[in-house]
């Protein structure tokens, strides 16, 4: 694996990145990209950069290999890599095709940037951490959780959520990975915090057989906590994603 090769197309660089089979951003990737991105802003004869994936995908996001060894954390780290391609004195283009996702709730990967961990529960041994990605594709997802699913309880939800129709896929709650995502990446484009003052309860199952909720996204970012099935509370609902 190199990581991440270097060509140049006239006055555009293209930093490609070369992980098979689906050019997971592993450390090499990582320092790659860095690499390759300061020859391109070095370079008089370069005005823009493209970010392209080799093979028949663009990125599927973090190595799942390397969360909770050193490499997940080794700088550059991936906010690093984000931080510095926004930084860069020539515009970056991304040229995405085929698998282009991301996903896990590393909590040193997203220390002080997004996730704020209860005191009590960490998410360090939480299946869906390190398993579950964002669905593919945009969904329409509610900015509010709606309001007949607040102060129910998970099965009472799931009831109404029964009743509203659509199919079996739509609506639906979000997984814990999904909620972060969107939340993020909407206060990131737009600088406004969804889930400010509510919760929204994932399907995400945690291991000891509740469900992930996500919420009170605060200064310090977005918490997560586990909640029982029978918790209810007025601020507990599902924001739906058709």
């Amino acid at each position: 694996m190199s990581g991440a090769d270097y060509t140049r197309q006239g006055a555009v660089a293209v930093i490609r990145l070369d992980n098979p089979p689906v050019n997971a951003l592993a450390y090499a990737v990582r320092a790659g990209i860095l690499a390759e991105l300061d020859k391109a802003n070095a370079d008089p004869a370069v005005s823009a950069v493209v970010l392209a994936g080799a093979g028949r995908s663009f990125s599927a996001g973090a190595d799942i290999n390397e969360l909770g060894t050193p490499k997940s954390v080794l700088e550059p780290n991936l906010l690093t890599v984000i931080r510095e391609v926004e930084r860069s004195g020539k515009p970056v283009v991304a040229a995405i095709h085929g698998v282009a996702s991301g996903g896990g709730l590393d909590p040193q990967v997203h220390k002080g940037s997004g996730y704020l961990l209860r005191p009590e529960w960490t998410i360090d041994d939480q299946p869906f951490a390190t398993v579950e990605v964002p669905t593919p594709g945009w969904w329409l997802v509610s900015r509010e959780p709606v309001a007949a699913t607040l102060n129910r309880a998970y099965h009472a939800q799931e009831e109404i959520l029964a009743s509203l129709g659509g199919g079996v896929e739509r609506p639906r709650r979000r997984s814990a990975v999904e909620i972060a995502f969107d939340t993020l990446c909407w206060h990131r484009a737009h600088g406004e915090r969804l889930l400010a003052r509510h919760w929204d309860w994932s399907r995400s199952v945690t291991t000891d057989q509740g469900y992930a909720a996500l919420g009170e996204f605060g200064e310090q970012g977005l918490r997560v906590i586990a909640y029982s099935r029978a918790v209810r509370f007025g601020t507990l609902g599902a924001c739906l994603q058709r």
